[in-house]
């Protein structure tokens, strides 16, 4: 069903004017420690990189609600970017990488808006994975190369049964670390990059993180900016989500130009619509990014993926193992937290009950009866009736998905087709400052506006919102039905919510028919706090 979200519950007003909605810089705040892992590195376009993601304060969940997780290319080019909430400061999710990306090393790097200003070296975390595109291969050398195909023994705390297998065979890794054991994984070594751990920030950046602090303390929120020189304080500004449900907020900027909505309960939303009051120019209106801005320090480079004749059998069983997708679904049919709402309908009508006319003028007029259209200097206007007979003197706010419609010709117009509910309010209607008399409110079948025309001067972006939670119908390294084949390049990864830590200090791992090298890793915990990273390696062999 699809809601106006119109105003904010009280509690949350309230604590909006004790905090605001952003911060300046050197204000006191609670650093975020954020951590993630991911349980490997090489990747296909199309193909999911699973995250496993926390934010604490002080030991504790964070109060953010956000994460962020960001592929950056070699330019310093943000070229992908993921939203995902946080439950009691933790998400397991995915990223499911594009596939226009060309093929190349990516760092990818998770954070919430606030973490990285606050604290550049715990707040922003990242690695490099590596992607290959098949319609936008890498450089090809003609010289072979010394890969890290099989490499050293690795750590003395990791005993493996053996160290060379045949494909479909059953390894026992012994875990002997005295240590408290955090994670464990088991995956395809990738031998395009010769260090793919998590990189500290300090190697990276030149130096400190710098831009606005906005807590994002009950959802998402958009930050857009109009032209400082020239800012009306008293503009109003619409915006407008939507997605599985629809929803409408407003702004005001402020001396500097800058506007923030606050999208609050509504978390998972497919694209926005921005337009000012009575669809005046929006030329000085621009969304902003939440990704984070740094700079490479002069003598950080990335890696070059470079790739040799003689490996196109090794990718091609990737290729084919990155076709092998976990199943998952989803865990909410609908927003995962109510939506909070400002407005209630004095009447609602299901439009599909009655019989369909070609205009909304006509609907109106045959089955509305508390609002009325009338033609004033050939210009079409509707007005409200109240519950007293007595006739608005302004149009009422109209709306199509939570979109206001400020020309009602258009509105009178317009084939309702694809509309499926009209909500109608015949009263003065407050939504935050402003005063309309009354509410038009149409909404389609899917939330898409229902093919009605974007306004002249509207903006409209494919802003996505957060991603709707997902839950495991089976372990992503769980082995696949046989008739599919084994190829999984994942074959352990104790952070998959169906998986586990060992109970004791052995496990057992059956190999798939991916062969190359693989790799164990062990992440433990000292005393202090400090996690230690140990690993090692075993070859499968490819057998004829």
């Amino acid at each position: 069903m699809n809601k106006i979200l119109v105003n904010k519950s009280v509690c949350l007003l309230i604590l909006f004017l004790l905090i605001g909605p952003k911060w300046s810089v050197g204000q006191e705040l609670v650093k975020e420690e954020v951590s993630f892992s991911i349980p490997k590195t090489l990747y296909f376009t199309g193909e999911k990189i699973w995250i496993d993601a926390s934010v604490l304060q002080n030991g504790k969940a964070s109060s953010s609600q956000v994460v962020y997780a960001e592929l950056l290319d070699r330019q310093n080019q943000s070229v992908y970017l993921e939203k995902f909430l946080l439950e009691e400061g933790s998400v397991f999710h995915f990223l499911k990488i594009p596939g226009e990306l060309v093929s190349d090393h990516y760092l990818l790097r998770v954070y919430t808006r606030i973490s990285p200003l606050l604290a550049v070296e715990n707040g922003l975390k990242q690695q490099f994975v590596t992607v290959f595109n098949p319609q936008k291969p890498p450089k090809v050398s003609l010289d072979s190369q010394a890969r890290f195909l099989e490499g050293k023994t690795g750590s003395s705390e990791i005993r493996l049964s053996k160290h060379r297998l045949s494909p479909g065979e059953t390894l026992t890794v012994n875990l002997s670390s005295a240590a408290e054991i955090k994670e464990v994984r088991v995956a395809l070594r990738n031998p395009y990059l010769e260090f793919d751990s998590q990189i500290p920030s300090s190697k990276i950046y030149d130096s400190e993180v710098k831009g606005e602090l906005i807590p994002e303390l009950f959802g998402h929120v958009v930050h857009a900016q109009v032209d400082p020189r020239q800012v009306d304080t008293t503009k109003v500004y619409f915006l407008s989500v939507h997605g599985v449900e629809s929803a409408l907020y407003t702004d005001r900027p402020d001396r500097d130009g800058a506007l923030y909505f606050d999208i609050g309960g509504l978390k998972h939303w497919n694209f926005v619509i921005a337009q000012a009051d009575q669809n005046e120019s929006l030329l000085d209106f621009e969304l902003q990014s939440p990704v984070v801005k740094t700079q490479f320090k002069s003598d950080f480079e990335f890696p070059e993926l470079v790739i040799t004749a003689d490996e196109e059998a090794f990718l091609q069983q990737l290729l084919l193992s990155s076709g092998i997708q976990s199943f998952y679904s989803e865990k909410y049919a609908q927003e995962p937290v109510p939506v909070v709402t400002g407005f209630v309908a004095d009447r609602t009508f299901m439009l599909d009950d009655y019989t369909r006319f070609e205009s909304v003028e006509t609907v109106i007029k045959e089955y509305v009866p508390m609002v009325s259209v009338r033609t004033r200097q050939g210009k079409k206007e509707f007005r409200s009736i109240n519950e007293f007979g007595a006739v608005f003197e302004k149009n009422p706010l109209m709306l199509v998905d939570g979109m206001p419609v400020f020309d009602s010709d258009q509105l009178a117009a317009f084939n309702p087709q694809r509309f499926e509910r009209l909500d109608v309010l015949a009263r003065k209607f407050f939504l935050n400052e402003q005063e309309y008399e009354g509410v038009l409110s149409f909404s389609s079948y899917k939330s898409d506006v229902g093919g009605f025309p974007l306004p002249s001067n509207a903006i409209f972006s494919q802003y996505k919102g957060i991603q709707l939670p997902i839950e495991l119908k089976r372990s992503i390294a769980e082995m696949p039905d046989s008739s599919f084949g084994d190829f999984r390049s994942i074959l352990y990864w104790s952070a998959d919510p169906l998986r586990q830590l060992p109970s004791g200090q052995t496990l057992e791992i059956q190999t798939s028919q991916v062969w190359g090298a693989f790799e164990v890793v062990l992440l433990t915990l000292s005393k202090e706090g400090e996690v230690h990273e140990e690993r090692k390696y075993f070859t499968v062999e490819n057998n004829p």
